[in-house]
């Protein structure tokens, strides 16, 4: 003998409540639509601000730039390119040197003593007053540029750190239109079930929650109209 599976609807006998039943279940069939989603995309501009940002985070003149100010005042602040080490001051007092010896050879050379203990003492002597100011005058400023230098070192870091810090923001902003466009059908459903209950409004809005679900109160009151 073969068997049958048949499904019985049970009806209440009161027209009233099968009709408020039957509105209840029109009702949410109207609302419910197979595949919708409450997901709503960006705006234009904001996936452009997006993109925008991104861009300007990946720009490789930027990321150049910043590496090489690093590199530089790096350099200083570990006192390189400072003092006897900078060339351009290295140029200036080889000249400086070369100027006072010429005068005072020259000096010398038409007095016929070029050559001589005098000449020598004089040249050193020269050498000392000019080359020593000039020196200390250096040092000073060295330690001045390697101070200013080491200062901006925090500064240039923060700036490295900032296309990381607009990428994430980004990132994450995306990441989370990514998450709602997922949970879009889940979202629709789970505010369909919200109204059965009598959890949320029908348009969509938070409501205080209710001590008797929506669907219940609808049948209470078509029983009270027995």
């Amino acid at each position: 003998m073969g068997s049958s599976n048949n499904t019985t609807t049970t009806r209440s006998g009161s027209k009233a409540v099968n009709s408020t039943v039957d509105k209840l279940a029109a009702g949410l069939g109207n609302a419910y639509s197979p595949g919708k989603s409450l997901y709503q995309a960006p705006s234009t501009n904001t996936s452009q601000g997006w993109q925008a940002s991104l861009t300007a985070a990946n720009n490789p003149a930027y990321s150049s730039g910043l590496a090489g100010a690093m590199s530089s005042f790096g350099n200083r602040a570990a006192g390189n390119e400072l003092g006897m080490q900078d060339p351009g001051y290295a140029t200036l007092r080889a000249k400086l040197e070369n100027d006072v010896m010429r005068s005072t050879n020259t000096a010398f050379n038409q007095s016929g003593l070029f050559g001589s203990d005098s000449n020598q003492k004089a040249a050193a002597s020269g050498l000392a007053d000019s080359l020593g100011a000039l020196d200390y005058q250096q040092y000073s400023n060295s330690l001045d540029r390697q101070s200013s230098a080491a200062a901006m070192l925090p500064q240039l870091f923060s700036a490295g750190q900032l296309p990381a810090s607009i990428q994430q923001s980004v990132g994450a902003a995306q990441d989370a239109d990514a998450a709602a466009r997922a949970n879009g059908e889940t979202d629709y459903l789970a505010k369909l079930s919200s109204i059965m209950a009598g959890t949320a409004g029908a348009a969509g809005t938070t409501t205080s929650q209710p001590s008797t679900p929506l669907w219940q109160t609808l049948l209470g009151l078509g029983i009270s109209a027995l």
